[in-house]
């Protein structure tokens, strides 16, 4: 099978985007051999629909139906770029995410902002005598990890006393350095990824949730740059989180599976 696909790279969380029409049952072995096999070493691959891209709502499904926030953003500027009509916001229907989901476009610069689905709800668990908290999102939940070291060890101990999700983040937080691993179900793929999204807002709505109503901010420095994200408090509650950055988009190539 020979595969069209156009490189992303919002900031760092290299993505793969496949213009072929690929049946859902196929989509996770289709990325699984494509995060193995191409040069660019692919964190993570998108199946778009193409027939979408002139709609009002285009479509994005990633590999194992969950969500993410960096794809959603760069895949935005993508779709904006096809349709050449000058469009500073367009909105994404995208795996994982009950509802459509906003960007704010800066076609000149790069830069997409996503309106990201707030958290649903906090919960934690144990991990011998250490306290995980795990925010969980629409398509994916997020454990976050204070003041340790990221390692594969750490990480996969907190997997298994997270609750199954078909996907599912650690944040391994060190002051404003954030290093996210992530585990995607369908795929059985574990990636140290290079930036993350759905992390960002987690980590800024488990930051922000305690404080004075109004807008805060957070910038946090990942192994592929810096992602920041914006958090809205109004009556004591997250009302709004936009995160987003720089997004490079490469030409198409193929790649025979």
């Amino acid at each position: 099978m020979r595969i069209r696909y156009i490189p992303a790279n919002p900031s760092g969380n290299l993505t793969a985007f496949v213009l072929n029409a690929v049946e859902a049952k196929a989509r996770a072995a289709v990325a699984a051999q494509m995060m193995a096999r191409c040069p660019e070493g692919f964190e993570q691959v998108g199946f778009i629909d193409e027939a979408s891209l002139d709609t009002p709502l285009p479509r994005l499904d990633m590999m194992g139906g969950e969500f993410c926030g960096n794809a959603t953003r760069a895949f935005a500027l993508l779709a904006a770029g096809r349709r050449g009509l000058d469009e500073t916001a367009l909105s994404i229907s995208i795996s994982g995410a009950k509802a459509p989901v906003r960007v704010e476009l800066d076609m000149r610069q790069g830069n997409a902002y996503a309106d990201m689905p707030l958290p649903g709800a906090l919960v934690t668990r144990m991990l011998g005598n250490l306290e995980i908290p795990i925010i969980c999102m629409e398509g994916i939940e997020h454990a976050v990890v204070c003041g340790l070291p990221p390692t594969p060890q750490m990480a996969q101990a907190v997997l298994e006393v997270m609750p199954p999700e078909e996907a599912q983040g650690v944040l391994f937080v060190q002051g404003a350095r954030m290093t996210p691993m992530v585990y995607v179900r369908a795929t059985d793929t574990r990636v140290w990824e290079s930036s993350c999204g759905s992390g960002t807002v987690a980590l800024g709505w488990y930051l922000a949730r305690m404080a004075a109503d109004g807008e805060h901010g957070y910038t946090f420095e990942e192994p592929g740059g810096q992602l920041g994200v914006r958090v809205r408090m109004q009556g004591g509650r997250a009302v709004r989180a936009v995160m987003g950055g720089k997004v490079t988009l490469g030409e198409m190539r193929e790649i025979e599976l």
